[in-house]
Order: structure tokens, then C-alpha cells, then sequence
């Protein structure tokens, strides 16, 4: 490595893990890095725009691209970046929204020397988000990093990102975790393990971070679908073929309604997905006080204002167990100015009297919980009472078609599934049982189930 990088390196007090290091080494104009969550990928790509910075910098402005899905994957990089230029004594002369205190762009400008001419010239560092396509329009970059770059589409590459790289001969960085057999492992994986000039890309495991727990790893890889776990873990590339949640049936999942007790153990939730262009997707989820999860009402009405939506909430809660929380997709904040907006949608709601939380829209989260309470397993310990802990009332219908015909191919038409995904990611865990509790519940259990529904307990 050169010796100018190694002592910035070393005042950084940075020790890259080997991949890291051998990408940093690579001379590559195209790098990909591809590895599991938590590896350490962020900070690879932020210290490799700093190298790029200190050795290639010469244009009168050089400029970077930070691109994600949303601002939020580049906002990583964006902050490692500006916190080491800070240490090096570097403060930018124009800055925008560096704390990422409210969602969007963000913006840094630099007065710096060419290392090649030693001339004055200007550095700017830009996130950018796909969402906003607009912004993707605009002057040729010298370096562009595709945060979370397997997430990023291909036609948003190809349209309005690898364009920009022709005049300056641009670079691009890629850290990611793997997503499937996408794109990504076509242009930049392939090419690397063909010895293609210009390419550099590896796979690595989380487990390369030294710092990453031994155990969480290997009971991690007890609990999660394989396919799920090389990928997440061991930055793989798997194959995912079928439907999305493939333990679902409908002969064990779905049931007859019942009244929910007005029990203060009992969580109700609410999860709103609005769409300007689909259906507004409303989902009703309560949860036991043993963990399990029963989707019990659904609202998917197109062509409707959001008062009329609200309006039709309203009628379905009445005379029903009280909201513990109301969650929105995160999305909702934000506001559409292309589309005439002024408010977003979550402020709208809010003007209506319907009070929701931003929802943690993490899929892997919410995939791994879903597909546990899908499997069959012990009530509360007892090997006797074996039953999922995620049914569905057989008036949801939407939801029921979104479980059993939503595949790896089509993720887009599961607004269902999507609120399901906020609120698991949201739910408490079950209420710890004494040993005494334990017993009784058991008992009770056992005294009652002659009379209920062998696969639900109720």
C-alpha cells in the first residue's frame, strides 16, 4: 500500500481486516465488497474515498456520490467521512444537514489540493438517494460508492449513474451484503473472478470482524433459514426461488374469528402502508401474552382520501379492544414535492386525528421473526401444546393472499406483508413466567383444550 495511505491509515488508528486491505491494495477502477451485516463495510468504502481523496484528487472540482436506496444507507459513509476530515483538521467550507437531523441530502465542500498539479481545487461529497431519481441528474463524477448497492436497481446504474462516469474516467466502491443472484454479481462479482482488468471483488463473513461475537454467529445460524444466514452472515450469494414465506398453509395458519378479550396483557397494534397509486393497506395485529401474533382485521380500499381512510379506521375499531401503537411506513414522512406536496402523508394522517410511529422497515429483521412464529413449536415449554405463533383470521384475505402467492420475483405487491414486517419489528418480547405461572398456565391449558381449536389454544 502506498506509504502516504499507510500513515493515514495508522493516524486514523485504522487496521483493515485482510479483505478490507486487499481491496484498499486493489488498483481496480470497479471494487465490490461483499459481506455479511456487520462486517465493517461502511467504514471500508469511507476510508476508501479518503485514500482516493489524498492520492487521485486533481479535477477543479472533484466530485463523490454517495448512493443508496434512501439517504439513510449513504448517510454511514457521509459521517465516517466527515468525522476523519474533521481529525485531520479539515472543516468544509459549505455543509448540509452533516447530522442527518431530518431525512435527505446531504452535502459537503472542500477547498484542496491536486496531488498531482498541487493547484487549488474544490471537493464536494454528495448522498444521494434513488427515490429522488432527479437528483441523480446533474455533472460527471470522479467517485461514485453504491451504498447497499445490491438494494440499488439496475436500471438506476445504467440510466443515470454509469453515464456520469465516462468523461473522468470515474471509480466506483460497492459495500454490500448480498441479495440474491442480482445484477451486482453479473457486472462486478463475475468479472473479478474472471481476472477482467479493472475489476476487484470479494465475498467475506462477518466473522473476518474480530470484533464480531463467535456466539451470537453460531446461534444465529441455529435459528435462521440457511439460504438467510450465508447470505446475512457470510456475505454469500444465494439462489432464492418460490414464496417468500414458504412455511405458511393455510391449513395451519388461518382461523376461524374470534372475540379478542379485553385483557391489559394482551398488544394491539395498528400498521398503515399508504401508496398514492395502490391501495391504502391497513393491517390489525394482536399479540398474546405468551408471543403470539394474530392478524385479526385488514382495511384495502383503492380511491380513497386520507379522511375517507381514516373515517373507515375509525368504523372498524369501534366497540373493539383499545390501540396500544399505530405505525406508518417510514416513507410516509417524507414529502413528494415532484407530486405537489406540501405535507407528507404521515402529517395528513396526523391532521386527521390518527397519531402513527415510524415503523422500522428492516426486511431481514422481520423475515427471520416471521418465518420462527410461522414454525410449529412448545407453548410456553410444554412439548404437548405445539402450534405456531402467527395465524391469520380467514376475513383477512388480502393478507392471506399476500403469505401465499408473494415470491422472491414480485416484492412489490405485498403492502400486507409490509405492515406485518413493522409491527413484528416493533413487537415486545412475551412476558417472562414464573415457574409457579408456568405450572398453572399448563394446567389451564391442558383442562381447556378439549375445547378449543387444537391448533390455536382459543
Amino acid at each position: 500500500m502506498d506509504p502516504k495511505i499507510e500513515t493515514l491509515f495508522r493516524v486514523l488508528e485504522y487496521k483493515p481486516w485482510q479483505s478490507q486491505r486487499i481491496g484498499h491494495e486493489s488498483q481496480a477502477r470497479f471494487k465490490a465488497l461483499f459481506a455479511g451485516a456487520r462486517y465493517g463495510k461502511s467504514l471500508w468504502a469511507a476510508r476508501e474515498v479518503l485514500k482516493e481523496l489524498f492520492l487521485g484528487a486533481k479535477e477543479d472540482v472533484y466530485r463523490v456520490w454517495l448512493v443508496g436506496p434512501k439517504y439513510e444507507q449513504p448517510s454511514k459513509e457521509f459521517r465516517y467521512i466527515y468525522r476523519d476530515m474533521l481529525r485531520f483538521g479539515y472543516s468544509p467550507k459549505k455543509k448540509l444537514n452533516v447530522d442527518y437531523s431530518t431525512p435527505g441530502p446531504q452535502y459537503l465542500l472542500y477547498e484542496w489540493q491536486s496531488s498531482t498539479t498541487g493547484k487549488p481545487i474544490f471537493v464536494e461529497i454528495s448522498t444521494k438517494s434513488e427515490e429522488n431519481s432527479d437528483g441523480l441528474l446533474g455533472e460527471e463524477i470522479d467517485l461514485l460508492v453504491l451504498s447497499e448497492g445490491s438494494r440499488i436497481k439496475e436500471v438506476t446504474y445504467d440510466t443515470y449513474l454509469r453515464a456520469r462516469l465516462g468523461t473522468r474516467i470515474g471509480k466506483v466502491i460497492v459495500p454490500t451484503t448480498p441479495r440474491g443472484y442480482n445484477w451486482l454479481y453479473r457486472r462486478f462479482y463475475l468479472p473479478s473472478t474472471k481476472r477482467q482488468p479493472g475489476y476487484w471483488a470479494t465475498i467475506t463473513s462477518v466473522l473476518e470482524n474480530d470484533l464480531f461475537s463467535r456466539d451470537e454467529y453460531e446461534q444465529a445460524k441455529q435459528e435462521i433459514p440457511p439460504e438467510i444466514f450465508d447470505e446475512q452472515y457470510d456475505g454469500k450469494f444465494v439462489a432464492y426461488t418460490g414464496l417468500i414465506y414458504k412455511r405458511f398453509n393455510y391449513q395451519e395458519h388461518v382461523i376461524e374469528p374470534f372475540e379478542l378479550p379485553r385483557d391489559p396483557r394482551w398488544a394491539h397494534y395498528m400498521s398503515v402502508d399508504p401508496h398514492p397509486q395502490t391501495p391504502c393497506a391497513v393491517l390489525w395485529v394482536a399479540q398474546d401474552p405468551h408471543g403470539t401474533l394474530i392478524a385479526y382485521d385488514e382495511l384495502f380500499v383503492p380511491d380513497k382520501t386520507i379522511p375517507e381512510v381514516v373515517e373507515l379506521i375509525a368504523m372498524k375499531e369501534k366497540d373493539r379492544p383499545e390501540i396500544n401503537k399505530r405505525l406508518i411506513d417510514p416513507n410516509a414522512k417524507m414529502i413528494d414535492k415532484l407530486r405537489g406536496q406540501i405535507t407528507s402523508v404521515q402529517q395528513q394522517f396526523r391532521s386527521e386525528g390518527l397519531y402513527c410511529l415510524e415503523a422500522n422497515n428492516k426486511f431481514e429483521s422481520a423475515y427471520y421473526l416471521i418465518s420462527k412464529f410461522l414454525t410449529p413449536q412448545p407453548v410456553y415449554g410444554n412439548d404437548k401444546l405445539i402450534r405456531p405463533q402467527l395465524f391469520v383470521f380467514n376475513t383477512c384475505e388480502e393478507t392471506i393472499h399476500e403469505f401465499m402467492t408473494c415470491d422472491w420475483g414480485n416484492e412489490k405487491d405485498n403492502h400486507m406483508l409490509d405492515n406485518y414486517k413493522y409491527i413484528v419489528n416493533d413487537i415486545a418480547p412475551p412476558q417472562k413466567l414464573t415457574e409457579q405461572e408456568k405450572a398453572e398456565l399448563e394446567e389451564q391449558e391442558e383442562m381447556a383444550l378439549a375445547g378449543r381449536d387444537s391448533r390455536t389454544g382459543y
